[in-house]
């Protein structure tokens, strides 16, 4: 069944995201400047998925050309505890990702966007924009104040990680 779901969502599913979801509730943002190349922080954010301390897992499930099905296993979440989701997303290269959750065991709805925007100064501004519906009666305020504070996480393990990158360092990450 999941083989079946999964060629279906790589090969007719689009994913983009509003660009309202940023400046509206319930979603949340975050931005980043980093001083790095576009590919540096692009590499940073792939590898970062990885690596992630909320993710016991994330692995590709699927992949046709820039449609990719993943999933990911998140762990000790406040309240929830575990949770997994299988997410498509798309990419545009060095410039933007889109997810869309199609399926998860705990929760309602998950989408976002990651958008890297190249500054005139060679840097990169980093934003990571998502939408998290747990389908519990929490407060959505509650909610976002917790993606909140692990978009910001996120965002500066990717800063310190491309800018290692970019001068040559080893990836912290």
């Amino acid at each position: 069944m999941l083989q079946k779901v999964a060629t279906w969502l790589v090969l007719g599913l689009s994913v983009s995201t509003s660009p309202a979801l940023c400046q509206s509730n319930p979603g949340v943002r975050g931005t980043v400047k980093i001083d790095a190349s576009p590919s540096h922080v692009w590499k940073a954010v792939h590898d970062e998925r990885a690596k992630d301390p909320d993710l016991a897992y994330s692995k590709v499930m699927q992949q046709k050309g820039n449609r990719v099905l993943i999933e990911q296993k998140f762990n000790a979440l406040p309240v929830i505890g575990e949770a997994t989701c299988l997410m498509v997303q798309e990419e545009t290269p060095e410039k933007r990702i889109d997810y869309k959750m199609v399926k998860s065991d705990k929760f309602k709805e998950m989408s976002g966007s990651w958008t890297l925007e190249t500054q005139a100064d060679g840097g990169v501004k980093l934003e990571l924009c998502s939408l998290l519906d747990t389908g519990l009666p929490y407060s959505q305020g509650v909610i976002n104040a917790l993606l909140q504070d692990k978009i910001n996480k996120r965002l500066l393990r990717i800063k310190a990680a491309a800018e290692s990158l970019s001068q040559g360092r080893s990836n912290p990450l």
